[in-house]
């Protein structure tokens, strides 16, 4: 028998003896809506002018009413709600041995990654990363050491700058006299604050205090390596010398005399330059 209506336990059989058991519901308009394919083991939910929904309720819910079910997926939408109607919603994906691996908890607002044998990891990647490898991350939370992993190169802070000044990445800037940024112009600086980051091969790896729409702020370095202009027209720059502030407006030079170069160093070269100007590596350490 293919189709098998049984009234006193309240079930249809569809299918069987040589026929796949399928139910097609249709608009008004004769359209497919719903179905239920028994072959393939789906359901197929809109389409044909509908979207498609699944909405669960908990028992005590009023299922006339999308905004008390405890699991919606919409399909026009492409969303998925779980929670609410009076139940949190919580996300759990196991391993193949049942083990609880990744767990979205909405009550809490939290997400638990990893335990039960696997250590939880957070792997951020740009739009041009591949994401099949961790070296393209750009940033990487180690649940199993513990650490986290920035791609980019020096910890940055976003400063106010007084209006015209250059804003290239790698410019040396001091401590105006309202207190913004403006770029140096003098040797052996002691108003010396840091260099613009960004420049060359070098990025940030953390930004602080940056807010949205802040007109005239530029990420300062503060910590790590950073590329920098530098001068070496007032004498070589060897890997190790200590750079100061220089008459180039925004460049760097060797910070030859140690007596004036007290509380105006701004960082240790990582690179050289014999002659003219370039940018070269630099390690941060304004003394």
């Amino acid at each position: 028998m293919s189709i098998s209506i049984i009234s006193d336990t309240g079930n249809i059989f569809a299918g069987g003896d040589g026929a796949d058991g399928d139910l097609v519901l249709k608009g008004n308009t004769g359209q497919n809506r719903i179905r239920l394919d028994a072959s393939g083991g789906n359901a197929w939910l809109g389409g044909n002018g509908a979207d498609g929904d699944l909405l669960l309720f908990r028992n005590d819910g009023d299922n006339t009413s999308s905004n008390a079910a405890s699991i919606h997926l919409d399909g026009h939408q492409a969303n998925i709600f779980a929670g609410g109607g009076g139940a949190d919603g919580d996300v759990v994906l196991k391993s193949n041995t049942g083990q609880n691996r990744i767990r979205l908890d909405a009550g809490g607002g939290n997400a638990w990654l990893g335990g039960n044998g696997a250590d939880g990891d957070l792997v951020i990647f740009a739009a041009s990363g591949d994401n099949t490898t961790l070296g393209d991350a750009t940033i990487h939370l180690n649940g199993d050491a513990g650490d986290i992993i920035l791609r980019n190169a020096d910890c940055a802070e976003d400063f106010e700058v007084e209006e015209g000044q250059d804003s290239e990445p790698g410019t040396v800037m001091i401590i105006g006299d309202k207190s913004l940024l403006r770029t140096s112009h003098k040797a052996y600086d002691r108003r010396v604050a840091g260099i613009i980051a960004g420049a060359g091969a070098y990025k940030p790896g953390i930004v602080l205090g940056r807010k949205e729409g802040a007109l005239n702020a530029l990420p300062i370095a503060l910590v790590g390596r950073v590329f920098c202009k530098v001068d070496a027209s007032y004498g070589p720059i060897n890997i190790g010398d200590m750079l100061t502030t220089s008459p180039s407006p925004g460049h760097a030079m060797n910070a030859q005399d140690t007596n004036k170069a007290f509380g105006a160093v701004i960082g240790k070269a990582l690179g050289h330059l014999d002659t003219g100007k370039g940018l070269i590596p630099t390690l941060i350490t304004l003394q």
